[in-house]
């Protein structure tokens, strides 16, 4: 089982016409769903028919009890989760114009309220997962215990982050062994620009593989210091880019799991992010196994 740790998000999308170069534009769509990295993740891993389980604290409101209804309707566990006064999900408004790219406008404010989950629901979790993926930017106090936990275990930690490089980011991502970032922010951790020196720079005896992400220009992979992977991205016409970092994350832990090799594994999970991309508005937004195979027909998609 794969399990999440992250938050969860309510998303407003409004769909305009134009590009941001013009400034302005009418909007064409409104589109009302629940999101969030991990979240975002885990319905991905539950759609490649993999068990997929999010631990967290979720509030008492009634967008709470929608967000945990939205879980179930995407085959996402919900055992780990215990309900928490205030712990609302993250409001975000999220502009999409017609060249696919997206602004994300958020209120975190609800992470001020949202703890980690009890020691029994945390231990319950640790025990049935086969990897951990985190959202390091969103992740609550005493993440980092559950993070060398897992690794104490044995589990694989595959984390997620991309803004804001607080010392408590910085010491999960040091943690993590798996580490899937933008490569803008590998250079906002190290100050490095080129995708060897930044997996140089965060290289540990403890980390199994660092992925640097770079959008259209594909993705870098390191399983050591010096023996980069450069894996191209696929070529769609990008509709909402939306969640297409989130997929990745997930096909990346899923087909870790399968023992797929490094270079196919992030052949993979580039797959998934260009399914996401290519998604009109209002559809599911999950990639499932055959509409990755549309992408790397030759791999091993169990």
């Amino acid at each position: 089982m794969i399990v999440g740790l992250g938050c969860i998000a309510h998303d407003l999308i409004l769909v305009t016409e134009t590009s941001w170069q013009s400034g302005k534009g009418r909007v064409l769509q409104r589109e009302s769903r629940f999101g969030g990295n991990v979240r975002n993740a885990l319905a991905t891993v539950a759609a490649l028919d993999y068990p997929a389980a999010y631990l967290g604290t979720v509030g008492t409101s009634t967008l709470s009890d929608e967000a945990v209804a939205d879980l179930t309707q995407h085959r996402i566990d919900t055992s780990f989760i215990e309900r928490v006064p205030g712990a609302d999900p993250v409001e975000s408004r999220i502009t999409v114009t017609a060249d696919g790219e997206r602004y994300v406008a958020f209120d975190d404010a609800p992470l001020a309220t949202t703890p980690m989950p009890n020691t029994a629901v945390v231990e319950a979790a640790l025990s049935a997962a086969t990897a951990l993926v985190i959202d390091a930017c969103v992740a609550p106090p005493g993440s980092l215990r559950v993070v060398e936990q897992a690794r104490e275990r044995g589990v694989p930690v595959v984390l997620d982050a991309e803004r804001d490089p607080t010392p408590i980011v910085r010491a999960l991502v040091a943690a993590a062994d798996h580490l899937v970032i933008p490569l803008s922010f590998g250079t906002m951790l190290t100050g490095a620009s080129d995708p060897a020196d930044i997996a140089q720079e965060l290289w540990n005896d403890d980390r199994a593989v660092i992925v640097l992400t770079d959008g259209t220009r594909g993705a870098y992979a390191f399983d050591a210091p010096g023996t980069s992977v450069h894996v191209p991205s696929f070529a769609v016409t990008a509709v909402d880019t939306t969640g297409c970092g989130d997929a990745f994350h997930a096909a990346y832990a899923w087909s870790l799991l399968s023992d797929v090799g490094l270079p196919d594994r992030v052949s993979i999970a580039s797959a998934a992010a260009a399914v996401i991309a290519a998604m009109p508005a209002g559809t599911q937004r999950v990639a499932t196994r055959e509409a990755i195979a549309v992408f790397v027909p030759g791999a091993d998609l169990g």
